[in-house]
């Protein structure tokens, strides 16, 4: 496993299928490598099922997590110095 997430789902690990455990790790190796980019939110928010019923590619996984940064710049009312801004920044350089 290239992800340290999928690790702590021990009894979904036993009743996947291979394909859908690389699946699922990948996303998650993905969005751990992003986490500050915006990947948090499927490393915090999504298990294995959900990932599964959520995204059927990897970009799409990358689009949700470049609308909810952009998301929180865009709702944000701070200074051209806001973290969010930054992190907006941090979401272009995504490491696939």
């Amino acid at each position: 496993m290239k992800s340290s997430s999928l690790r702590s789902y021990k009894d979904w690990l036993s009743k996947a299928l291979p394909q859908q455990i690389d699946f699922v790790d990948t996303i998650y190796d993905m969005c751990e490598k992003n986490y500050e980019n915006g990947g948090d939110v499927v490393v915090e928010c999504y298990g294995p099922e959900e990932i599964l019923e959520r995204f059927k590619t990897l970009d799409e996984c990358k689009e949700l997590c470049g609308l909810i940064v952009e998301q929180a710049a865009n709702a944000r009312c701070g200074e051209e110095t806001d973290p969010e801004l930054k992190r907006l920044d941090a979401f272009k350089n995504w490491k696939s």
